[in-house]
C-alpha cells in the first residue's frame, strides 16, 4: 500500500460518517468536547434557576414561593448541577479538546470510550433532573452530611437517585 492509498484509508477510518448518525456517534476528541461544554452550559443554565428561586424564596421573610421540602431540593440539585454536572465536566471539556492537540495526536486515547462517557454524563444529569418530575428528587444537601441525610429528614429512595447519578457522572 503506498503513501497516498494509506493516507486516504486513514482519513476514511477517522472521518465522521455524515448525516444524524455520525453526529452522534463521532469520536473525534474536539466533537466530544463541544458537546460537553453545550451540555455543561445548560446544566449551569438550570442551576442558576434553581438558584434565582432559591434567593427569591429567601429575599425577604414569610414568601410562600418553595416550601422547606422543595427548598432542600431544590439546594441540593443546585450543588449538584453546578459541581458535577458543571465544573467538572468544563475541566474535562478542556482537557479532552486541548491535550490531544498539545500531544500532537490525531485523537485521544480510547476514542470510543471517551464518547461513551460522554453519553453516560449526559444520562446521568438527565437522570437527576427527571426526578423532579418523577417526585423523586434528592433532599440530602449537597454532600449528603447528616442531618440531612438520615432517615428523619430524608426519607425514602431519595438519597438512592442521588447516588445513582453521582455514580453516572
Amino acid at each position: 500500500m503506498d503513501d497516498a492509498s494509506l493516507n486516504r484509508w486513514l482519513a476514511r477510518t477517522w472521518s465522521t460518517p455524515p448525516g444524524i448518525i455520525g453526529a452522534l456517534s463521532s469520536v473525534d476528541h474536539k466533537v466530544i468536547a463541544r458537546r460537553y461544554l453545550i451540555t455543561a452550559f445548560l446544566f449551569l443554565c438550570l442551576g442558576g434557576l434553581n438558584a434565582v428561586a432559591m434567593r427569591i424564596q429567601l429575599s425577604g421573610p414569610q414568601r410562600g414561593l418553595i416550601g422547606p421540602d422543595l427548598y432542600n431540593q431544590l439546594f441540593t440539585m443546585h450543588g449538584v448541577t453546578m459541581m458535577f454536572l458543571f465544573a467538572v465536566p468544563i475541566v474535562q471539556a478542556t482537557g479532552i479538546y486541548l491535550v490531544p492537540l498539545m500531544v500532537g495526536t490525531r485523537n485521544i486515547a480510547f476514542p470510543r470510550l471517551n464518547a461513551f462517557s460522554y453519553w453516560v454524563y449526559l444520562s446521568g444529569g438527565l437522570f437527576a433532573w427527571i426526578s423532579f418530575a418523577l417526585a423523586m428528587a434528592p433532599d440530602v444537601g449537597w454532600f449528603a452530611y447528616v442531618p440531612l441525610s438520615g432517615p428523619e429528614y430524608g426519607p425514602g429512595k431519595r438519597a438512592d437517585v442521588w447516588a445513582q447519578m453521582i455514580t453516572y457522572t
